[in-house]
C-alpha cells in the first residue's frame, strides 16, 4: 500500500513549533542582549565626553583667568594694604582684568570658594575691583555668581614661590620657592597648583599655571 505524500496544507507538527519557537527565543534573546551592551556603551562613551567636556571647559577657565591675574596692591575698606593675590586650601582671591565684550572690560576681583556642606560646589563670585574705596560709598556690587564645579569632593590649592625673610614684604632676588598652602603676599607666586576631584570620578589631572606676570620677568 502506497503511503500518500505529506501536503503543506497539513500545517506543522507540535515539534516542529516547539522547536521554532526556541530557536525564535534564543534569537530574541541574542538580539535583546546586543540591544542592551550598544545601548550601555553609548551612554558610558556619553558619559566619558561629558566629563571631558567638563574638565576641558572648567580647566580652560581656571589657566586663563589664574594665568592673566595682575600683581595690583590696593587698599580695602579698612585702609589697609590689601595683596593682589590671597589663597588658601580651598579659596582664591585675585585681580584679572574682563574681555571688552563683557561688561565693557575692565578689572575685577575674581574670589573662588567652595561652597556647601553635603553637595559642595566650586563657585566664583565677580566683583568690580577699585583700588582705593571710600569709605561712605557703598561696595560694588559683583556681576556674577556661579558654580563651576558640582559634586566637588575634593579642591586642594597649593603656592610656589620664595618666602620674605622677616621684615620685609617681597622675597629678595634668587631666594629658594617652595610649596605653600596659605599666600598673602605682595608678590605673586611662581606656580598656582590645583588638585580637583568629583564625587563618584577619578581625580582630575594636576593642574599647574604660571601667572603671565612671572613669566614676563
Amino acid at each position: 500500500m502506497n503511503r500518500q505524500p505529506r501536503s503543506f496544507d497539513d500545517g506543522f507538527t507540535l515539534i516542529e513549533v516547539l522547536i521554532g519557537t526556541a530557536l525564535l527565543g534564543m534569537m530574541m534573546l541574542v538580539l535583546t542582549g546586543s540591544l542592551r551592551i550598544g545601548a550601555e556603551s553609548w551612554e558610558a562613551g556619553e558619559e566619558r565626553m561629558v566629563k571631558a567636556s567638563r574638565l576641558y571647559v572648567v580647566e580652560g577657565f581656571l589657566s586663563r583667568h589664574i594665568g592673566s591675574l595682575l600683581p595690583i596692591s590696593g587698599i580695602n575698606g579698612r585702609g589697609e594694604m590689601e595683596p593682589a593675590l590671597v589663597g588658601t586650601e580651598t579659596s582664591l582671591s585675585y585681580i584679572a582684568p574682563l574681555p571688552d565684550q563683557l561688561e565693557g572690560g575692565g578689572l575685577y576681583r575674581f574670589n573662588l570658594s567652595v561652597i556647601g556642606d553635603d553637595n559642595k560646589s566650586l563657585k566664583v563670585l565677580i566683583v568690580p575691583y577699585e583700588s582705593n574705596p571710600q569709605g561712605d560709598k557703598a561696595a560694588p556690587e559683583p556681576f556674577d555668581d556661579l558654580a563651576i564645579i558640582d559634586h566637588l569632593k575634593a579642591l586642594k590649592l597649593s603656592f610656589f614661590g620664595p618666602l620674605p625673610e622677616a621684615g620685609n614684604t617681597v622675597a629678595t632676588a634668587g631666594q629658594a620657592g617652595t610649596w605653600r598652602t596659605q599666600w598673602h603676599e605682595y608678590q605673586l607666586p611662581t606656580l598656582i597648583r590645583v588638585e580637583i576631584e568629583r564625587e563618584g570620578e577619578e581625580p582630575w589631572p594636576t593642574l599647574l599655571i604660571a601667572p603671565k606676570a612671572q613669566m614676563l620677568r
